[in-house]
């Protein structure tokens, strides 16, 4: 508990110290980031990696115009 009190205390401390417009810079930054189309692309490609592994069966899709010899569907996986 106490090392929560001197944690607070010295975010504190040393936010006030830095002012309003350090904190505006430092969220201008965030902001920039979060917002970037590098930050977006690399956000969607993690997702879509965590949930193929996570997907116990793989989407599959039906190749068009293709059966196999005994008239079954064609399967590739989805790259959605």
């Amino acid at each position: 508990m106490i090392q929560l009190v001197i944690g607070a205390a010295a975010g504190y401390v040393l936010g006030t110290r830095a002012g309003r417009r350090r904190f505006e810079q430092i969220k201008k930054g965030y902001e920039t980031a979060i917002n970037s189309p590098a930050t977006k692309a690399a956000v969607k490609a993690t997702r879509k990696a965590i949930a193929d592994r996570l997907d116990p069966q793989p989407r599959m899709k039906e190749v068009k115009n293709l059966r196999g010899e005994d008239g079954s569907a064609v399967l590739e996986p989805d790259q959605d």
